[in-house]
């Protein structure tokens, strides 16, 4: 057995504990499944009339941890459908299960631990009373039985479990410094963007401090992209029912995009949920020619995607997106370069950020299930073949994942790694070869022939929405120096020195540097706080002695400190700033 799935085992067992610790504290709660999860398990349980709080965790953990020491096995009992169902007479969500197996035919077992029987298929650790020392239990959210919100809201029970006590304290803190960080609590500290009900849910407002991280963002990536060779586009935000059906995304996509709007002509139109088919209208607005391709065209494009209420969560999951994407349109010979050259670009984004870990994710087809996806075996297996031979030519680590491929292709996606561990999937990745024969997209080829061209989606940075937040917590609000909403707040130790620091004021205006005067009568040291909270990366102090010389003592977000000249500072800053210096 590996490590992993013996981790794995160890939290399967622990989700037994928990609902043998629940029975005994609460007898009449229905116990319904408790699966390992990637970090933890969690057990859901139906309290019938009774509310429990994050407040009864700890006495549940308590009563884990008295059970456990007599647990010395998990014994494996097969039983019939018969004895299952009397067994949970008073279950109807084990009841729910048992039909359900038995229909399958499959074995049904039970597991014993102690006093405490549970409805299970196996996969427990050996000795639990010696192995599950090192758990903890996390939080309490609602969960429909078995996903569906047509079905009875359930309590579900969150906890974690680590082979070592040094295992579980590095999760805890991590997990501590995630909730420090989180985007939605620094977002509203840091004041860079709100969701207004009177707007709508997920849907982005962004602040004056947030849209400047934002505009430079974007600004970045259109300098950079003009000098990978892409071209710009802008295309509208809605458009006829019968593009998206000429696309297939109607009826495949149509419950995640907003419902139509019906004009005055009787036509349908929809909100963009993703900007390929506009594109598509691009490449075709007049005849083109092998000598144009590869033919990159780009935009920042505002696309809107109908997300479930309950999935929607601050900037990660919304339903209006500003998109860093393009369309690369190539002949089949040039596609497994251009998307290597993709891949690069992908990789230059990231290290000029400092994001220092990301793997590809490469989604397949459910091999079992190839008649929900659109396109012939060859187009496939070509398509899948193009996309590996693009990432072997780059050093990149990649997993495979079958089930989760577009509709009409494989695609690969760039996961990133936040500085606490965390991982965000940023960008999606296709080489297309089935949207140019679905919108006639040809090219004349050298020998004078139509060709179909490959079509090769692309959006480095995802959405800004989704990659904002990510950065946020990535830096924990401390945004690099050129990201930094106020990059300099100056603080004037008395109201005399006011006009000094306002003719600092004008020579940092000059230099395109962001700053703020704090002209209020409190004193530095709150002064200093304060700038110290709103993550501010440098403080200009200016006093007696810096008028006197002609200077300023600067404070750094990092805590150092010194006293130079202004024209010093004014040059250092803002040749950190060209450069974008992530330290």
């Amino acid at each position: 057995m590996n490590q992993t799935d013996h981790l794995s085992q160890l939290r399967h067992s622990a989700a037994h504990l928990l609902a043998a610790a629940v029975l005994e504290l609460f007898p009449q709660a229905k116990p319904t499944i408790g699966p390992p999860i990637e970090d933890g398990f969690y057990y859901d349980f139906d309290f019938g009339e009774i509310k429990i709080s994050d407040e009864d965790l700890p006495k549940i953990e308590q009563k884990m941890r008295e059970l456990v020491k007599k647990w010395d096995s998990f014994e494996r009992i097969e039983v019939n459908k018969n004895e299952a169902l009397a067994r949970y007479k008073d279950n109807e969500y084990k009841q729910e299960l048992i039909n359900e197996f038995a229909e399958e035919d499959k074995q049904l077992s039970i597991y014993k631990s102690g006093n405490f029987i549970d409805l299970c298929r196996g996969g427990h650790i050996e000795h639990p009373n010696k192995e599950l020392k090192h758990f903890k239990l996390l939080s309490l959210a609602g969960a429909y039985w078995r996903g569906n919100e047509k079905n009875k809201m359930l309590t579900r029970i969150y906890g974690t479990a680590f082979e070592s006590k040094e295992g579980l304290n590095e999760y805890l803190h991590l997990k501590e410094e995630a909730k420090r960080r989180d985007h939605r609590k620094l977002g509203q500290e840091l004041d860079l963007f709100t969701i207004s009900e009177e707007v709508g849910p997920g849907l982005i407002i962004w602040l004056p401090k947030g849209n400047i991280i934002k505009e430079e963002l974007e600004n970045w990536a259109k300098s950079v992209e003009q000098e990978w060779g892409y071209q710009r586009v802008s295309t509208p935000n809605i458009t006829k029912e019968s593009l998206y059906h000429t696309s297939g995304h109607l009826p495949y996509y149509k419950g995640d995009m907003f419902p139509p709007m019906v004009l005055d002509d009787g036509e349908n139109y929809y909100l963009k949920p993703m900007n390929c088919p506009h594109h598509h209208m691009v490449y075709k607005a007049r005849p083109r020619s092998y000598r144009e391709l590869p033919l990159r065209l780009a935009e920042y494009g505002m696309c809107y995607r109908y997300e479930a209420s309950g999935e929607l969560f601050g900037l990660m999951r919304v339903r209006g997106l500003d998109i860093n994407d393009a369309h690369i349109y190539c002949s089949i010979e040039q596609a497994a370069e251009e998307f290597a050259t993709v891949m690069r670009l992908h990789e230059y984004y990231y290290k000029s950020l400092g994001i220092e870990k990301y793997h590809l994710e490469m989604a397949l087809r459910d091999p079992n299930k190839k008649d929900k996806y659109h396109g012939d075996e060859k187009m496939w297996q070509l398509a899948e073949e193009l996309m590996r031979k693009a990432v072997a030519q780059v050093d990149i680590e990649m997993v495979e994942e079958h089930g989760s491929a577009a509709f009409y292709g494989p695609k690969i996606d760039f996961i990133v790694h936040s500085s606490i561990g965390r991982q965000f999937a940023v960008s999606t990745n296709q080489i297309d070869l089935y949207m140019g024969g679905r919108f006639d997209l040809k090219y004349v080829s050298h020998d004078g022939s139509l060709q179909t061209p490959a079509i090769i989606h692309r959006a480095p940075l995802g959405s800004h929405e989704r990659f904002i937040g990510f950065l946020i917590e990535h830096f924990g609000g401390n945004f690099p120096l050129w990201l930094t909403p106020v990059q300099v707040k100056m603080i004037p130790i008395a109201d005399r020195h006011q006009k000094y620091a306002q003719k600092i004021g004008k020579e940092l205006h000059d230099a395109n540097i962001r700053f703020e005067i704090d002209d209020r009568s409190a004193s530095m040291q709150k002064k200093i706080r304060d700038a110290q909270k709103e993550k501010v990366y440098y403080m200009l102090i200016v006093g007696d002695k810096e008028i006197e010389k002609g200077s300023v003592n600067v404070r750094i977000r990092d805590g150092k400190s010194k006293d130079v000249s202004v024209e010093q500072f004014v040059n250092e800053a803002k040749k950190r700033i060209q450069e974008k210096s992530i330290d």
